[in-house]
């Protein structure tokens, strides 16, 4: 299964330094197991809070 953290722009991760390098991101992303005949199916997950969350300084 394909794990999408954020795909359109919602919650906190689209909104950290730390989006595309991030441990935890990472961590949900290695952790998801196959489901079968669903594996080609996608599922978005929304991190609202987060611990290592800092937030981008816009230009």
């Amino acid at each position: 299964m394909k794990l999408e953290i954020n795909p359109r722009g919602n919650g906190a991760c689209p909104l950290c330094v730390s989006h595309g390098s991030c441990r935890v991101q990472r961590k949900l992303a290695d952790n998801v197991d196959p489901l079968g005949s669903i594996d080609d199916e996608g599922m978005e997950i929304v991190i609202y809070s987060c611990p290592y969350f800092k937030e981008k300084i816009a230009p």
